[in-house]
């Protein structure tokens, strides 16, 4: 039977509520968060409490800084000394097959980072509303695992203390991404959006926008993410599949050049908030097995930085 993505109601856990939740939510959520990123290590959630007029806010002003000339947005590239920034065409290869992946991106590891305030402004006010909402909604996630593996509460929201204080201190990062049209493009071997690959951290966020091409490689077949209004979507990290001894799986998946014409002609866009433990955590297997060796938070991430970007 074709494997599908469940979805989970935050019901009173969601931001629009106190932090003390009821425990039978907290309960609840745990025991379905866990099932999930066990069966197939993706859920969407709904009632998350993050509204949509900040998400959109967040794509316009995204939209308007990808469709700056190629010299306005090179200013503020990322490089192999910073993290935060643009990344242009081909400059992230995720799958080493593939001649083209046809994406741009922007990273943001700290509201106090770069930002393209010279040609827009709002970019920053945008983005400045939206991450902190994510940044408390991934501590309440974080809980809620902590829970559902049958560790102290707090456990891994004190692995995760540093989120978007700076890349020198946690790699945890907002990108918000851009898939230009492919009008003028035939769908050509070694060409695709975004290559399959595992997200390297301990679990993504990610917003959608109604576009679709996500898939997820599970059950020995790639089943479509499609997007679903008002929901985020979340998947497993290397580093959480490392941590659990691979109860989670970190779920390869990749985006698709669409095959129907009109949608190729329509760019796409979408918002991942890529949660990281501080840098200097050790990740090792929480039930002591030898399933994976001890590796910091920020080696992993240099390790497979190096596969993926070209400087």
């Amino acid at each position: 039977m074709k494997q599908t993505i469940p979805i989970i109601d935050l019901a009173d856990i969601g931001l629009e509520n106190p932090s003390d939740a009821k425990e039978e939510t907290v309960i609840r959520v745990s025991k379905e968060l866990d099932d999930a990123f066990a069966n197939i290590g993706f859920v969407y959630l709904k009632n998350h409490g993050i509204d949509q007029d900040t998400v959109d806010a967040v794509l316009r002003a995204s939209q308007a800084f990808f469709q700056l000339p190629d010299d306005c947005k090179d200013v503020y590239r990322r490089n192999s000394t910073r993290y935060d920034g643009y990344s242009g065409i081909d400059q992230e290869i995720l799958e080493s097959k593939n001649l083209h992946e046809v994406r741009e991106a922007y990273d943001i590891t700290s509201l106090d980072s770069v930002f393209p305030d010279k040609h827009l402004p709002e970019f920053r006010q945008a983005i400045s509303e939206l991450v902190p909402k994510l940044c408390k909604l991934s501590h309440r996630l974080l809980r809620c695992l902590a829970k559902a593996l049958g560790l102290d509460d707090e456990y891994f929201i004190r692995c995760h203390t540093m989120m978007c204080q700076g890349s020198d201190k946690n790699a945890t990062t907002f990108r918000t991404l851009y898939y230009p049209s492919l009008a003028d493009s035939a769908i050509k071997a070694g060409v695709e959006r975004c290559g399959r690959h595992s997200d390297y951290g301990t679990f993504t966020l990610l917003f959608q926008d109604d576009i679709g091409g996500l898939e997820i490689f599970s059950g020995g077949e790639w089943v479509a993410a499609t997007p679903i209004p008002g929901t985020v979507l979340v998947n497993v990290g290397d580093l959480l599949q490392f941590w659990t001894a691979d109860r989670y799986l970190a779920t390869i998946h990749r985006v698709r050049v669409p095959e129907e014409e009109i949608r190729r002609r329509s760019a796409r866009q979408s918002l991942a908030f890529f949660v990281h433990p501080d840098n200097d955590v050790m990740v090792s297997p929480l039930n002591g097995s030898k399933n994976h060796s001890p590796i910091s938070a920020l080696a992993h991430l240099n390790l497979r930085y190096s596969q993926t970007y070209k400087y």
